[in-house]
């Protein structure tokens, strides 16, 4: 099994695999937590549902399809020395892929549904928000509020 991250990218709308997405609104990322059989290529699928961080009665799914397309996938390699992680190296012991894919809020998204969304995902450890002043990053900096991250 591979140990896998996942940076789910948010935009107002979203294009074809090749195509760019427009309307940037941010991101939720998780540099690990997920295992996979194999690392994703561009253009194959991951099941949303797969992404959902709590059991199915009280999920809030991501917005979008059912499936989301892999749109690139990012390899986060760690610095060897002598055989060990150098002492300097003060980030992630392991190396790991991490797929991106997009979703779509439209430009008027539902606060409440997505308040909820970004709350259970902040839970959960997944970091990264919005650009300033955006939902997103106002919904991840009152969830890291309320539970006290």
């Amino acid at each position: 099994m591979i140990n896998l991250g996942v940076r789910v990218e948010f935009y107002e709308s979203v294009g074809p695999v090749g195509e760019p997405s427009e309307g940037y609104l941010g991101a939720l990322e998780r540099t690990e937590g997920y295992r996979a059989a194999a690392v994703p290529q561009i253009g194959t699928y991951l099941m949303a549902a797969s992404l959902r961080v709590v059991d199915r009665a009280t999920a809030h799914p991501l917005p979008g399809p059912e499936r989301l397309p892999v749109r690139s996938v990012e390899h986060h390699l760690v610095p060897e020395r002598e055989g060990k992680v150098p002492v300097w190296w003060d980030s992630y012991a392991e190396p790991g892929p991490v797929v991106v894919v997009h979703a779509a809020l439209g430009p008027s998204p539902d606060d409440e549904l997505l308040r909820q969304v970004i709350r259970q995902y902040v839970a959960d450890g997944w970091e990264r928000f919005g650009i300033d002043k955006s939902a997103l990053r106002v919904y991840g900096l009152e969830a890291r509020r309320d539970l006290g991250l």
